[in-house]
């Protein structure tokens, strides 16, 4: 009886933390502060943290809703004006609460230096993993999303509230249904955009790479590809099986500057990152079926300048995404094939023989070699002994859900959602076609919000994003010569396709400043084929482009003013025929060619060569602040 009581005590629930919210610095609106929990919930071990915390300061009379950003390794402090902004459908009824989970954001990130300076196409294996875990020290025993949540409960308690919804993107679907699992008396109701199912932590990633043709497939659907490409997978897959075999993708592209540096894809996962960044980034996703065919057909710029939008920014910092806290959750809380209470020593065997069960296929387009050690169970492979294993899941609690789910998701894929509808009986997805991960940020037709809205008020959801939500337009594979490009209406020989280059060029760099933006950078870029472009602002200012070229053999300069998807300004053309062009609105240009005049309206939608502005729905300018605030760190490649 003493032993029981005695495990009952150490499983209950910590102290309800004393909360004092003042002012967050640059947004009174919101109050910011600290709870303290234990380091060990079991109180086994000794150590308190404090985890930052903020809040509104409206009516307190609400139920709160915790909104949970993803990861694991995002804070959610920082980003709590742009989570007000995009769950305001649901802060209608509820009073929005956000907290950096402990080793995130302002809650002690945990800190690996070596790895927190890599990028998104930089790799890290077992070795790595190994002196991250050893930096960390004994204390990395208790990241796991179980520890999380339990932070969670008392994070309830200090604000006294009776029940509390969650709202999670991504990772934080996962700490969302941890949580309803472990106090379904404490859960009011579950959103959960990008979902993370059980079965998605397997050790190898197969659970979600079994998924991935068919969201390839789907994504190049009907004519959607047209012009890019016949065989989106089959593409990926040639240049996944040369990469396999040792044959690098090398060439040039230009910085922004306008210099031309070498590059090379050398390694498999290399192109498995580009690929799979596409969900994150609408753009470059735009264009990665034309940069595939292009470099499967020998012209490799289109793909090697994709490089910039995936690496990111270097030197993500700490504070904005722990590498440290995502490689020891990731250990921690994965479904490996091995306990990590055994002996490292005999993990290899275990690897390979779940491994071996694995069905080939799930593994198309790339090569079982390349997935075997990308996976979490070759990085975990050395990770220290823990002294207890991972908690069992438990079964989720029937409780008012809502999932929202991107139809090209690559790495939540919309089948985890369905898994997880499956255990919660009458809960709801809305599915957004043409969008890939965080379907709340990434929407620009408002059916989310309307989803959201009508969850809220206790409607039926239906599916509101049916129709809506067709993503960006695939962009054609870029032209390898002027004789490529079509001539502009009746304007005969060079000049006319000339004219068309100049018109394609302008709209690709609006383009280009776009992607530059989602990825992390300020509105600049390099151009396909030479020159650059720099600007303030890639929605409503200025692009300066210098001899910027898409076109082998045609330049832009001059100053072209963007303002959603109108263009207009003077620029000077060179090329096989030189002169100006004057950009007026969305696809009319006129100006002077080998010295003859010419005026030149392109028709919407057809026969584009290029990005066509008409097509491609103009982004917001608060939706692009949106995507900036939560735009994805780079986050290295699990390595071999």
């Amino acid at each position: 009886m003493a032993l029981a009581l005695l495990a009952v005590l150490l499983a209950a629930p910590a102290p309800a933390s004393a909360l004092t919210l003042r002012p967050c610095a640059g947004e009174p609106e919101f109050g910011c502060g600290t709870i303290t929990v234990p380091l060990d919930h079991s109180g086994r071990t000794p150590g308190r943290m404090r985890l930052a915390v903020a809040a509104e300061r409206g009516d307190r009379d609400k139920p709160i809703l915790v909104a949970l950003s993803g990861g694991p390794g995002q804070g959610s402090v920082e980003a709590i004006g742009t989570f007000a902004v995009t769950l305001e459908p649901l802060l209608r009824t509820h009073r929005l609460v956000v907290i950096d989970q402990r080793g995130t954001g302002l809650s002690a990130p945990l800190r690996c230096p070596d790895l927190q300076k890599l990028d998104g196409l930089d790799t890290y294996d077992e070795r790595d993993m190994l002196k991250c875990a050893r930096q960390i020290g004994p204390r990395r025993a208790f990241y796991r999303t179980a520890d999380s949540v339990r932070d969670l409960e008392v994070l309830r308690r200090a604000f006294a509230s009776p029940r509390m919804a969650l709202m999670g993107i991504s990772y934080g679907t996962w700490v969302a249904q941890e949580y309803a699992r472990a106090y379904p008396e404490r859960t009011r109701m579950l959103v959960l955009d990008s979902v993370v199912d059980r079965a998605s932590l397997d050790g190898f990633g197969a659970n979600t790479g079994r998924w991935l043709p068919r969201v390839l497939d789907g994504f190049c659907a009907g004519s959607r590809c047209r012009g890019a490409t016949t065989g989106f997978v089959r593409d990926i897959g040639t240049l996944a099986q040369r990469l396999d075999a040792g044959r690098a993708i090398r060439g040039g592209v230009f910085d922004t500057r306008g210099r031309r540096r070498a590059a090379a894809l050398t390694r498999e996962d290399e192109l498995w990152s580009i690929v799979t960044t596409g969900d994150f980034n609408p753009n470059l996703f735009a264009r990665l079926p034309g940069a595939i065919a292009a470099a499967a057909g020998g012209d490799p710029a289109p793909l090697l300048r994709l490089r910039r939008p995936v690496e990111g920014p270097p030197n993500t910092p700490v504070r904005a995404f722990s590498t440290g806290l995502f490689l020891t959750t990731t250990c921690l809380d994965g479904t490996l094939p091995y306990d990590l209470t055994s002996d490292p020593a005999g993990r290899p065997a275990a690897i390979d023989a779940a491994f071996a069960a694995i069905p080939p296929a799930y593994f198309r387009p790339f090569s079982a070699r390349m997935t075997r050690g990308e996976g979490a169970a070759q990085l975990c492979r050395l990770f220290p002994r823990q002294a207890a294993p991972r908690p069992p899941i438990g079964r989720l609690p029937k409780v008012r859900t809502l999932m929202l789910a991107g139809r090209d998701d690559m790495r939540t894929p919309l089948e985890q959602a369905q898994a997880v509808q499956r255990e919660i009986p009458g809960s709801r997805i809305v599915v957004a076609d043409g969008i890939g991960h965080d379907v709340i940020d990434s929407d620009t037709t408002g059916c989310a919000a309307r989803a959201m809205r009508r969850f809220a008020a206790g409607q039926a959801v239906g599916q509101p994003c049916r129709g809506k939500t067709k993503g960006i337009p695939v962009l054609p594979r870029p032209p390898r010569s002027l004789a490529q490009v079509p001539r502009a209406g009746e304007i005969a020989g060079e000049r006319g396709r000339v004219v068309r280059a100049a018109l394609d060029t302008a709209q690709e760099a609006a383009f280009s400043a776009v992607e530059a933006v989602f990825s992390g950078f300020s509105a600049s870029a390099g151009g396909l084929r030479g020159g650059s472009l720099r600007g303030d602002d890639a929605f409503a200012g200025t692009l300066r482009l210098s001899a910027y070229s898409y076109v082998p053999g045609v330049r832009l300069s001059g100053d072209l003013d963007v303002l959603g998807n109108s263009l207009r300004g003077r620029l000077r053309v060179d090329g096989p025929v030189s002169g100006s062009i004057v950009f007026a609105g969305r696809n009319r240009v006129s100006g002077v060619l080998g010295g003859r005049a010419f005026r030149y309206a392109k028709p919407a939608g057809r026969g584009a060569s290029a990005a066509d502005l008409t097509a491609i729905p103009p982004i917001p300018p608060a939706v692009l602040a949106r995507l900036r605030d939560r735009a994805a760190p780079a986050v290295p490649a699990l390595g071999r």
